[in-house]
């Protein structure tokens, strides 16, 4: 048996030895009806087995895997373990491709793959990735070629994603790819049946809300737009709440198209009571006070205490009228548009003093939150339009709502 051993480096190859890698490698098949299928009609590439070859490369040195689980998975799923297992090396030189597929499972945990991308010259060979009539578009030609120095491009992705590799026009595009496992079990049969959590694109973010608040319905008065959050964050008594450095995985990529929107996102609290909700500034949480107060909304709304103000939620009657009455001027107009989540929710305890001291306690949820200018004022980022095109209306400012918003249940096991 002859053994023939060489060595490449991936970050500065030749196109001598990407030949002669590609010369290496067998015709890459792909998975049909539980077999490996070679038609070079619908994939033509080359691949070369876990076990035919060694890689320095480590995506768990680099911390990959780690990135992955963050942009993968929210709340729910983060006490999970993911695993990357090393699958195969594929080149796909000049003319190489692979029309849409579904990863085939390798394993009853398996969820998804990760796809690294090294930076060897080449043009055309984007993945492409289509899910519930939504498409992406991942160019690591143009991403590796972007960057001044060697760089590697990577995506992961549910297996339950139609994917193509289009075709390469020039060069060699030379990948590993790794099969991502849970654990256990139990992690996997909690995975999500759809790819909506999958951190979304900034550009795509930015230009959504671009779009929004260049609509004249959209705020047209100004207000808040409102972010729930997808990942849990510590809320402790004894710290206050850090600001928007501590986000991750989509929150995060919110909070960035937000900022090169020229706007200036904000952690906030929604503290919900009976009536009516109020967003307070995360750094001004209800923290073991005492308050001389029969209604803790003279605090929650005081301009020299916790700076909160009564929401009145876009396309949604006004608040009832014993909170618009005391505080008209602190109701302020927020739009949610992503909803408000429950992960990082947390119960404020405090002692209020009206004819006598009670304990009480009102529950929070944090969120990200910015404040955005009316219509026509809102920076020179946005087209304004000169007529109304999207079909965004709005209730009757001040009619009252039946809606009541009941307190949360007090099983919650987080306090402030």
């Amino acid at each position: 048996m002859e053994l023939w051993i060489s060595w490449i480096d991936l970050a500065r190859a030749t196109e001598a030895e990407l030949e002669a890698l590609t010369e290496a490698c067998e015709p890459a098949t792909f998975g049909l009806d539980k077999e490996d299928v070679l038609d070079e009609s619908y994939r033509k590439a080359g691949k070369m087995d876990s076990d035919n070859f060694l890689t320095r490369f480590d995506v768990n040195s680099f911390r990959i895997v780690d990135y992955v689980h963050e942009q993968l998975m929210n709340a729910a799923d983060e006490g999970s373990v993911i695993r990357a297992e090393l699958y195969k090396l594929n080149v796909y030189g000049k003319g190489s491709f692979f029309k849409s597929h579904k990863d085939t499972p390798r394993g009853e945990t398996m969820f998804g793959s990760l796809v690294v991308v090294f930076p060897t010259a080449h043009e055309g060979g984007a993945l492409l990735l289509r899910h519930n009539s939504q498409e992406w578009t991942f160019d690591s030609a143009a991403l590796t070629k972007a960057e001044d120095k060697p760089s590697i491009a990577y995506i992961a992705f549910y297996s339950d994603v139609d994917h193509e590799v289009a075709l390469v026009t020039s060069g060699h595009r030379v990948t590993l790819t790794y099969n991502l496992f849970f654990e256990d079990e139990q992690a996997y049969a909690k995975l999500p049946q759809s790819i909506e959590r999958v951190a979304p694109g900034d550009n795509d973010l930015e230009n959504a809300l671009s779009v929004a608040l260049s609509n004249p319905n959209f705020l047209p008065q100004g207000g808040y737009l409102g972010f729930g959050l997808d990942f849990k964050y510590p809320i402790s008594q004894s710290q206050r709440i850090s600001g928007t450095a501590v986000l991750k995985g989509s929150d995060a990529a919110i909070e960035r198209a937000c900022r090169r929107l020229s706007l200036n996102p904000s952690l906030y609290v929604v503290y919900k009571q009976k009536d009516a909700s109020f967003l307070v500034p995360a750094s001004n949480t209800l923290r073991n006070r005492t308050f001389y107060v029969e209604d803790i909304a003279e605090i929650l709304c005081h301009p020299s205490e916790y700076k909160g103000h009564i929401i009145h939620e876009f396309g949604q009657h006004a608040p009832k009228e014993r909170y618009s009455r005391t505080y008209r001027e602190d109701k302020i107009r927020l739009a949610w548009v992503t909803p408000l989540t429950q992960y990082s929710h947390f119960r404020s305890n405090y002692i209020a003093y009206g004819n006598e001291a009670s304990a009480a306690c009102i529950y929070g949820d944090l969120c990200l939150a910015v404040e955005v200018g009316p219509y026509g004022d809102r920076g020179a980022k946005y087209t304004y339009a000169k007529e109304s095109e999207l079909e965004i209306s709005e209730s009757t400012e001040e009619e009252d709502s039946d809606n009541t918003g009941e307190n949360n249940s007090e099983d919650d096991d987080s306090e402030i």
